[in-house]
């Protein structure tokens, strides 16, 4: 092609294609840029819809794309599509509060080819038109369907302590309580009622529904799961035979109550070598890896759970201060060594797109929309891939270490952890003992030189 056919955008110069599509002197870039830009004149608002309600909405949408960064191909398409729903939002409502969350997904479904929904969900979520729905809330929704897969016989008793669930979650949230049943309960419970069913129609498919099944059936099942998960189980599927029993939907409880057994750790301290290794990683790698250092010295040195590290903001860092305030616990105080992997995890933290509209320390980049915390399972692989070890493994090593100097006590009192947890690392009072005979035998010895 000769240079004397080649065009150019005349507003950002990039080489226009000879196609008959693009006959223009802009390029299609710069057109969708311009068009994206009409979207936010007061001619076009005004133009497009007759309500106030209806423009300020239109605006805020377009503040919210903007202040995003979404692609500028992605905004044209997505205003388009909202301009029509708002203008059929005017003509069906007097006032927005009257959209119900039925028709808003209706409209989107209806238009979800150049709508973008991701985009525009996340924009009604933050006006408070839409609520986000959790993933175990999602998985409880698809609960009844589930249900209706098993066999007859099984059916009743689970619907009907679904619906239990659900009202007694309903009853938590009407009378405030500070803890109440959360779908990621009611989804464990069922998992294990659900796992229970399958284990018998494999192993017993004599059996035809509840009222068949035996104490032996139940110990049975038990057996087939780890140890430490026989004592969790065992509770859930009392409280579902109870709770059937109850509504006269059983005529037995098979299953008897026993004392759950203290089993001994599954996962044990690093041995000494083993932390000297991890504390030497940590030393040499933090300006190559700031982002794996800092996560795994949080849990190595300072004994957090991923829990604790996805609860942190960016406005609990007190840089200045050398301090750190965690949910649920006493706050960090930081060392030398510990600042400097915090001034190195905040410049690379500066540097990924989308920083600065997560208020969360640890971000998830991959979701430019929600402010969402790095997930458990990226921090844990991030930790592993890094040291070798588990978070857990490292927490673990961390509380064990500092109940070997200080006693059990000191973690209640320095890491916010429970007694019953504390426990799990030595006895206060044989802590005590140690101590006493340590400090008789030094006075005793002390008293042998002197004599």
């Amino acid at each position: 092609m000769s240079e004397t056919n080649q065009r150019y955008c005349h507003v950002c110069g990039e080489q226009i294609p000879t196609s008959k599509k693009h006959r223009t002197a802009t390029c299609l870039p710069c057109v969708r840029k311009g068009r994206v830009a009409l979207f936010g004149t007061c001619a076009y608002v005004d133009e497009a819809f007759a309500t106030l309600w209806a423009r300020g909405l239109f605006n805020r949408l377009y503040l919210f794309l903007q202040a995003r960064d979404i692609p500028t191909k992605t905004q044209y398409e997505l205003l388009f599509k909202a301009t029509e729903i708002f203008q059929e939002a005017e003509k069906g409502f007097g006032r927005p509060e009257q959209m119900s969350e039925e028709w808003l997904e209706e409209m989107i479904e209806r238009r979800k080819k150049y709508l973008h929904p991701a985009f525009f969900r996340a924009f009604l979520i933050e006006e408070h038109y839409l609520f986000k729905k959790s993933r175990e809330e999602k998985y409880v929704k698809a609960l009844p369907s589930r249900i209706q897969e098993l066999s007859q016989g099984y059916q009743r008793a689970l619907e009907v302590y679904y619906q239990e669930l659900l009202a007694m979650r309903q009853r938590h949230l009407k009378l405030n309580a500070s803890r109440p049943l959360t779908f990621s309960s009611i989804y464990s419970q069922f998992e294990g009622l659900f796992r229970l069913v399958r284990w018998l129609t494999e192993v017993a498919p004599d059996l035809i529904g509840w009222e068949m099944v035996q104490t032996e059936h139940i110990h049975a099942f038990l057996l087939t799961l780890p140890a430490k998960s026989r004592g969790p189980t065992q509770r859930k599927l009392l409280a579902f035979f109870r709770q059937a029993r109850k509504r006269r939907l059983l005529m037995h409880i098979p299953l008897a109550e026993l004392p759950s057994k203290e089993l001994p750790q599954t996962d044990e301290p690093l041995p000494m070598k083993e932390q000297k290794a991890v504390a030497r990683l940590i030393r040499e790698d933090n300006a190559s890896h700031p982002f794996e250092v800092f996560l795994t010295a949080l849990c190595f040195y300072h004994g957090l759970s991923r829990q604790q590290i996805q609860d942190i903001k960016l406005s609990d860092v007190h840089a200045e201060q050398g301090m750190i305030q965690v949910k649920g616990r006493p706050p960090i105080y930081l060392l030398q060594e510990d600042s400097h992997l915090l001034e190195q995890f905040l410049l690379r933290r500066g540097e990924l797109p989308y920083a600065k509209q997560k208020s969360s320390l640890v971000i998830n980049n991959q979701n430019k929309l929600a402010d969402l915390p790095l997930d458990m399972h990226a921090i844990t692989k991030k930790v592993r891939i890094f040291s070798g070890h588990t978070p857990r493994r490292l927490r673990m090593t961390c509380l064990a270490a500092h109940a070997a100097l200080y006693g059990p006590q000191y973690l209640v009192d320095a890491f916010g952890i429970s007694l019953t947890h504390a426990a799990r690392f030595g006895k206060m009072e044989e802590f005590l003992l140690e101590e006493e005979i340590k400090q008789q035998r030094e006075a005793f010895v002390e008293l042998s030189r002197h004599l």
